[in-house]
């Protein structure tokens, strides 16, 4: 009998821990899906580690809330079905917190302002987006600046060309495929900012309105998000935020709300 209690008793703890996802979360590495062609927030060295201004960030809120993680490159079309379907418990990879997004996935409270830019080649005369209606723009497949475009110009409009990705995007921006490329402005401003040779332009349009970036978890796993809200929370408070922000783009970061706005 007694051995039968004790058998129920660590039955019964054992299913407490993974009804609980914050005591499961530290029993276990929680995998981590960012980007690995998105410099500098998430980018891969010569020796295939994955580095940039989102690795540190998490990294800082891992280790202040005492959670194990490890990386998975995640290409950007594929964020939210791998949390949806549970192979990845996080995703930091400079995603806007959107409307539309939130009806996939639950965000933290900001970590960066985020803001669309266009970049354009030298030659291109224009003042907006508008003024580029003939022209070929490049955009991120499925992220904010195909919404935004695709809003503009229609979303079958043959001036839009989507990319799977940024440095895809830029190289044809390089080579003449297309005219103007629409992205984050700490992405195409470090770009501008490293390759003055190009001489390219960095143009803002106020079509494009201020937005913040967040990580992001399942939906309903209130648990692990508090644990990244308090790890954010410390970060920024510490200055970490700030130090990990001139690190990677030279300047202090801008201020920022303590949720994001809806």
């Amino acid at each position: 009998m007694n051995i039968v209690r004790r058998l129920s008793a660590v039955a019964l703890t054992a299913l407490l821990l993974m009804s609980d996802p914050l005591v499961w979360a530290q029993d276990r590495v929680l995998v981590v899906g960012t980007g690995s062609t998105f410099r500098p927030f998430g980018f891969t060295t010569p020796d295939k580690k994955i580095v940039g201004f989102d690795i540190d960030i998490m990294n800082a809120v891992a280790a202040h809330q005492g959670l194990r993680i490890r990386y998975e490159s995640t290409p950007f079309s594929a964020i939210f079905p791998a949390l949806e379907n549970g192979d990845r418990d996080i995703v930091v990879a400079a995603i806007t917190n959107t409307p539309q997004r939130r009806e996939r996935a639950d965000f933290s409270n900001p970590y960066m302002a985020a803001q669309l830019v266009l970049l354009l080649r030298p030659g291109v005369q224009a003042t907006s987006l508008a003024d580029l209606k003939d022209r070929r723009v490049g955009v991120g497949l499925n992220s904010t600046a195909d919404t935004a475009v695709s809003e503009s110009f229609g979303r079958t409009s043959s001036s839009v060309r989507r990319f799977e990705n940024t440095p895809l995007m830029l190289e044809e921006l390089n080579q003449g495929g297309i005219d103007a490329a629409v992205g984050d402005v700490s992405v195409l401003t470090f770009y501008q900012r490293n390759n003055p040779e190009k001489r390219f332009k960095v143009m803002a349009d106020i079509r494009f309105s201020q937005a913040y970036l967040g990580i992001a978890v399942k939906k309903g796993n209130s648990a692990l998000l508090a644990r990244i809200n308090a790890g954010l929370k410390h970060v920024i408070e510490s200055g970490e935020h700030a130090r990990i922000h001139s690190k990677w783009f030279g300047t202090a970061p801008p201020p920022l709300p303590a949720t994001a706005p809806n």
